[in-house]
This record gives C-alpha cells, sequence and structure tokens, in this order.
C-alpha cells in the first residue's frame, strides 16, 4: 500500500497555519454566523454538527486503530502530546480522564468566548485539587468568571492559580497537563 500524502497550505511555516491562527479564525466565523437571519443562521449550525459528528466518528475510528496495535497506543500518546491533537481529543469527547483533562475539555469549551472578550489563556497543570492557568488581557470579572466556571464544572477541582508568564510561551512545558500524569494503568 502507499502512504498517503499530506496536504499543506502555501505561505505558511511548514506548510500548514498555525492551531493559533485556526483557532482564531474558528472563532471569529462562529461570531460571524451568530448575526445571520435565522434559517442561515440555522443551516449554518446544522452543517457544523454534521462536519463536527463526521469528523468524530473519523477520530473515533482512528483512535481505535491505534489502540488495536502494540505500537499505535505509544503513538497514540506521542500525538496528545502535541496541544492541536489533544484539543481536537478533548473537543470531540474522544478522550476521557482524570481532574486535569476534564479542567482542560471546559477551557476548551470557553475558549471561543473568552477569546472573543479579550482574553487568552493558557493550562499550565492541574497539582490534584489546583489548576494553574496563564492568563493575558480580558477585565478582572471575566478572570473572576473563568474561575468561577472551572471551580463549578470541573467536580473536585478545589483552586484556580494564576502563574506569571506570557500565554502560549512554555518551551519547556506542553499547552496542556501531560498525559502520562492523569493517565493510571493497572498494575
Amino acid at each position: 500500500m502507499t502512504r498517503p500524502e499530506v496536504a499543506g497550505r502555501e505561505g505558511t511555516a511548514g506548510g500548514e497555519p498555525s492551531f493559533r491562527d485556526l483557532a482564531r479564525r474558528v472563532d471569529e466565523l462562529r461570531e460571524e454566523a451568530r448575526h445571520l437571519d435565522e434559517r442561515p443562521r440555522a443551516l449554518t449550525e446544522g452543517l457544523l454538527e454534521a462536519v463536527v459528528e463526521f469528523n468524530r466518528a473519523g477520530l473515533v475510528a482512528l483512535v481505535r486503530s491505534l489502540r488495536a496495535d502494540p505500537r499505535g497506543e505509544e503513538l497514540l500518546l506521542e500525538a496528545m502530546a502535541q496541544p492541536e491533537v489533544m484539543g481536537l481529543l478533548i473537543g470531540h469527547r474522544i478522550v476521557r480522564g482524570g481532574r486535569g483533562l476534564e479542567t482542560a475539555r471546559v477551557l476548551e469549551s470557553i475558549r471561543p468566548y473568552l477569546f472573543s472578550h479579550g482574553l487568552e489563556v493558557d493550562l499550565v497543570r492541574v497539582d490534584g485539587d489546583v489548576a494553574v492557568v496563564r492568563m493575558e488581557g480580558g477585565t478582572a470579572e471575566l478572570r473572576d468568571g473563568l474561575r468561577e466556571t472551572l471551580l463549578t464544572r470541573v467536580p473536585g477541582l478545589r483552586a484556580v492559580e494564576e502563574e506569571t508568564g506570557q500565554v502560549h510561551e512554555h518551551p519547556d512545558r506542553p499547552a496542556f497537563v501531560p498525559l502520562e500524569r492523569l493517565r493510571r494503568r493497572p498494575p
């Protein structure tokens, strides 16, 4: 069997737009769609739901195939260390896990709202019942609302602490909690 080529886009580093650029574009289009008349908005939302379900089905099949192969499980864990892959799997509710993954999932679900109101946030880590985040921009009220949302929607989370530093710039640390810290395998 021949190896399929991976399509790229011209004009971007490595042929692909950055994860941040893609997320920003999705957020912009979702915001524009909210202002459409009822019928076009309903069609747009229906199309989006269909595409999401289509993609989810493909991702589930891919994850099942990887888990069925001894080397595939290792490859899957390596891929999940990339924020783009982890965000995709969390967003489609394919990855389930502990408090760290649940915190990341909740954060991803509210990220478009936060971004549209000028707040960028990264989940740095979850230590037990404490989530550590980096935030940039936004009002004090929005930051407090983010903390309250995480505390309300993540079972067992006791505190949300802010770490100083720039959002999206962790050269020595992944944007998401490393999976090996969250996943418990039987002995």
